[in-house]
This record gives C-alpha cells, structure tokens and sequence, in this order.
C-alpha cells in the first residue's frame, strides 16, 4: 500500500453504508493532530457534505422544499485542500461522469488519489433501507427488495444501483484519473478496524492512529420493532413536514435518541434478509468480487469478502415497541417541544460518552 506523496490529495469515495461516516469522525477527531504527518482534514466540522454538493450543483432535502448550497462552500474547500490532504464523502457515489470530472479538475487531477471504499452487497442492503427511513420512507423492507432486484427497475432501483454498482462505481473514477492512481477497498463483514487500517496506510498515519478514534461514534441498526415505528411515524407525519422540520424533530431528535441512547435486549427481533434476496444479493457479489478483481486498479482486501451471503431469515412483523425505546423518543420530543431555549439534539459523540458512562 503506497501512501499519497507531498501536494496530493486523497478523495474518498465512501460508497452509501461502507462505514463512511465513522472514518469521517475519526478523521474529524484527528484533525488537530494530523498536520504531524502532513496530512489536512479540511473544513471545521465532523463532515464534508455540505461542500460537495455545492462543487456538484446539487440541492439537498425533499424535491418538494429543497435547498442550494451556496457555490463558495466548495471553494473554500478546494482553496483549503491545496496541500497533502483527504476528503471524504458519500455523495461522490453517484455523481454524473462530468460533473465528477469537473469537480475532480477543480482539485488538480493531476494530483488527486481516488479510493472506493466497498462491501458485500448482501450486508448493505438492511442499511440502505433503514437510511431510507431517515428520510421518510415509508415501504417495508421487503417491498425496498423486491424494487432492487425486480426485472424492470424503477427510478429509486436504478439510482441504488448506480451507487452500489461496484465494478462499474470504480469504472467511473478509473476513467478520470486513471486506473493507476485508483484503490478500492474491501471492507470484510464485521471488522470494524479494516476501514482505519487502509486509511491510516494510504496517509502514512501511525498504526492504530484512526483506529483508536472509532469509539467517537455510534451508528448501529436499528432493530426490526424501531424500523417498523420509524416507518409508521413517516406514515403519519412525512407529508406534513418540510425537509428541515422532519430532520429536526423526527431524524435528530426521534430516531437519534431512541436509537443511540439505548442497547437493545439480545432477543429484540433484528431485520433479516428473505432468502431469496441473500441469493440474489450473493450472486450479484459474486459478479462484483470478479469484476473488482479483474479492474486494474489496486485493490486492498479480499474481493471475495464482496460475495458474502448476507444473514438469512424470515421477519416478523413487528406489533410493538419496548418500552425504553418508546420512553427514550418520548422524552426526547417533550424535552425539545418544553425547553425555552430549543436546544440542538445530542451530537452522536456525546449520546455515546453518555452510553457509556451508563454501562
């Protein structure tokens, strides 16, 4: 694993549920101390979002009230990013060609070092549906299946797939910068260290730098009866509700506190994968594992590991929720609607240090 030289810059391609935003707070916790290696992490905040989709032209939120990103968002992030430095965001996942191109040339594509962060299909699927839900979807979880793998694929399908393509995902960025200066790498089920210890290579970090950084974030799944209030609240509440209302109350404030703030009981029902969708999500991993492998660009990881046949099972349909589940959002949503002062919800970091305290 060859590290970024002097002037380069790293862009990180972190594909929607490869672990993205934990490297991102790891990066974002080490920001202080990375100029040792000469390394930047640009920006102020835990993430660089806001920035990306001002350089794509995009605007964020729900069709019905979206919002710009002002243009100079980018380009103080081009302006701060000059030296040895990474950025790192999901939405370079589904970029247009030329628009990854222009914003790639805005950076000097002469010195930029793409890597694609990858990981077995199968294990991202109950992911993607659940960050639906963060965004007021209201299908099921077979119903989101049976869209991704159905014959003739409709809008929402296509633009999973666009993003989840993982040989053609690398294609992409291969045909702007060269398939010499991409690397992909593969995430293995369940080893939470694997995504720290490329990036710590590929930046000439210290072992264990970034690593010992991912304690600094929570984002587990939620469990089968949390989804399936999620969903039903989205139901209820989603049309009524702009964009910033909904990521306010229901996402920040609802979903974060009910799910962050409490470690479910080991007999909580957890989301399962229908089987015939493990098979189907197994034999497309098995297509990308091959055309991964065959790509040319350099590859950290086992491309097999893309071909892992997710947890299998048949999932019952959820009638309840726990207890402390339902008193956690409860709270959460009085505290919020009774406090004069309309705090800002508990940051992820701080929900943890507040977990753990109580273990």
């Amino acid at each position: 694993m060859k590290p970024i030289e002097s002037g380069e810059l790293l862009l990180h391609v972190g594909v929607h549920k490869t672990g993205t935003t934990a490297l991102q707070a790891a990066l974002a916790d080490a920001r202080a101390d990375l100029p040792r290696y000469d390394v930047a992490y640009p920006g102020s905040g835990t993430f660089q979002h806001g920035a990306i989709l001002a350089g794509a032209g995009r605007s964020y939120g729900w069709k019905r009230d979206a919002k710009d990103v002002p243009r100079k968002q980018w380009d103080t992030l081009v302006a701060q990013s000059r030296g040895r430095s990474i950025i790192s965001s999901e939405f370079f996942d589904d970029l247009e060609p030329d628009v990854a191109r222009r914003m790639v040339e805005d950076l000097g594509i002469e010195r930029v070092r793409v890597v694609v962060t990858l990981r077995a299909i199968g294990n991202i699927l109950p992911s993607a549906w659940q960050q639906r839900l963060k965004a007021g979807y209201t299908g099921g979880y077979n119903a989101f299946l049976k869209q991704i793998f159905a014959a003739e694929l409709n809008s929402k399908a296509r633009h999973f797939w666009y993003r989840h393509d993982q040989v053609a995902q690398i294609q992409r960025w291969a045909d702007i910068v060269g398939p010499d200066r991409v690397d992909a790498v593969v995430i293995p089920d369940g080893d939470r260290t694997a995504i720290f210890t490329a990036f710590e290579g590929l930046l000439g970090l210290p072992p264990g730098f970034l690593a010992q950084r991912q304690v600094h974030i929570q984002n587990r799944s939620m469990t089968a009866p949390e989804a399936e209030f999620v969903r039903r609240i989205n139901k209820a509440v989603a049309d009524d509700l702009s964009w910033d209302d909904y990521q306010r109350v229901v996402r920040r404030t609802l979903i974060l506190t009910m799910v962050e703030q409490r470690t479910p009981a080991r007999d909580e029902p957890r989301i399962l994968t229908p089987d015939w969708a493990a098979d189907a999500a197994q034999e497309r991993g098995r297509e990308f594992a091959a055309g991964v492998a065959a790509s040319g660009v350099s590859v950290i990881g086992d491309p097999q590991a893309l071909a892992t046949r997710p947890k299998a099972g048949k999932n019952v349909k959820s009638t309840g929720l726990p207890m402390d589940a339902a008193l956690a959002a409860a709270v959460a949503l009085i505290n919020r609607q009774t406090r004069s002062d309309a705090p800002q919800p508990m940051s992820r970091r701080a929900a943890l240090r507040m977990a753990l305290r109580r273990r």
